[in-house]
């Protein structure tokens, strides 16, 4: 019997190492497994501070997810009051700023019944540790239509709401000041107008002359950079600046023709830092620091739709100009809407298909990418020193002797190598293990030079 334990066990541990999916970033090893799949076209990811990520779903669904085992917690549906067409919906998301001592949310979506009658609104709801409820709405009748409705939301750092808004198929809506649409708009979180705006105390423009702008990210700095996605040319990356002009539909990405050029002389136009032709679709971005990683450390990161990939770009020490741009995961994932980091610089993605026209329903995921977490000291941890007790065990196990101070992976597995859940942390002494079946499991304890399995029991 001795002897078919422990051959069985080593088949299993053979199983689990087949099992793991990695991926190689230059010289940094990455774990990558599906949080969740089954999503009904995701399109916003935030980390938030409850550490669970908050989604929303285009079809009208906000939801909290738990890192640990994937379970999606829907907290909103609201199907019977979004209009979703297309790239319609419910879209952009953000948490307020002291959450969840202020337990806002902010979510833009579109509502009617068609194109011609489309709008969209910044809408904030309230949390009540299980539900969002007490809508409110911030700011109403924007011009919005099945594509090309921005959406993107961001809190600045003086607490007002940045909100990015498309032309709504109506390309002479970003020039015109009195239009809500092809802008970005700038709003206290009681949906009044800020005295400073750069347009005066009567107008939420707080910089005109965009087509759709789906991607908006805050530095640390206070600096805020944006993509935006071109025609058939022409999708951009650039700093927004507070009054200015971005130029669409009158200039497409750098001033260069001759009409480009005067527009550009009278309208003080930005000129983005980088253009993509043809264009690649980009979506959302990110300021990614992590020494660990080092291929992706100090960048941002752009996940992009058309040509399903992330791109990387990297800037001069003032940000005024990008020195770098690389690809990556080209066509691993399909196309990637967007993307949040957890607390243990985890990246996760939120995937949208293989084509413009897959709104299938239920097919969608988020994908978690590790990088390697805090330096262990091998000399300091032997892995017959740390014990799982009690064995076999029901509601919780109990972890001794692993080392402190550093960040691990804790990855329980089922008998046949499948990933229950997983957890990053630091200290950890116990896990919970109550919504486990009776049987045999392993927890997986990784850092960056050290790994070890362990099997345990749960009981009946």
């Amino acid at each position: 019997m001795k002897v078919l334990l422990l051959s069985l066990f080593f088949l299993v541990l053979t199983s689990l190492v087949r099992s793991q999916s990695t991926i190689t970033i230059g010289q940094t090893t990455l774990q990558v497994d599906t949080l969740v799949g089954s999503l009904d076209i995701p399109w916003e990811i935030l980390w938030g501070p409850d550490n669970h990520i908050w989604m929303t779903e285009r079809r009208g669904r906000v939801s909290r997810i738990n890192p640990s085992n994937g379970a999606v917690d829907i907290i909103l549906n609201h199907q019977n009051q979004v209009w979703q067409n297309s790239e319609s919906g419910m879209l952009g998301m953000a948490l307020h700023p002291d959450f969840p001592t202020t337990p806002y949310v902010y979510i833009a979506y579109t509502y009617g019944t068609n194109a011609s009658n489309a709008r969209e609104k910044l809408a904030r709801f309230e949390y009540n540790g299980t539900q969002l409820i007490n809508e409110t709405t911030i700011l109403d009748n924007i011009p919005a239509n099945s594509t090309h409705n921005g959406a993107r939301i961001i809190f600045l750092t003086d607490g007002t709401i940045l909100l990015t808004t498309g032309d709504a198929q109506n390309t002479q809506s970003s020039q015109n000041m009195n239009s809500l649409a092809g802008k970005v708009l700038r709003i206290n979180q009681d949906g009044t107008v800020p005295n400073d705006n750069p347009y005066g105390p009567d107008s939420y423009v707080y910089a005109s002359g965009f087509r759709n702008a789906q991607g908006i990210t805050l530095l640390n700095n206070g600096r805020v950079f944006i993509s935006e996605h071109g025609p058939a040319t022409d999708d951009e990356f650039m700093e927004l600046l507070p009054g200015r002009n971005y130029g669409w539909p009158n200039v497409e990405g750098f001033c260069t023709s001759p009409s480009e050029i005067q527009f550009c002389q009278d309208n003080d136009v930005v000129e983005p830092l980088v253009v993509w032709t043809p264009t690649i679709a980009p979506s959302d971005l990110i300021f990614y620091e992590n020494p660990l990683f080092p291929e992706w450390h100090n960048k941002f990161l752009m996940t992009v739709l058309k040509d399903r990939m992330l791109v990387a770009l990297e800037m001069n020490s003032d940000f005024t100009e990008v020195v770098d741009e690389t690809w990556y995961l080209n066509n691993l994932y399909g196309r990637l809407r967007d993307i949040c980091v957890g607390p243990n610089k985890e990246i996760y993605l939120a995937t949208n298909g293989q084509f413009w026209s897959n709104n299938q329903p239920n097919t969608h995921t988020i994908v978690r990418l590790t990088p390697p977490l805090s330096q262990v000291n091998l000399d300091e941890f032997e892995s017959d020193k740390w014990h799982i007790y009690p064995n076999p065990a029901k509601g919780q196990i109990r972890m001794d002797g692993l080392p402190k101070g550093s960040v691990l992976q804790y990855t329980v597995r089922d008998a046949a190598g499948r990933i229950i859940f997983q957890l990053n942390q630091e200290n950890l002494t116990f896990i919970d293990i109550a919504l486990l079946d009776s049987g045999m499991y392993f927890l997986e304890i990784q850092g960056q030079n050290l790994k070890s399995v362990k099997s345990f029991i749960v009981a009946d």
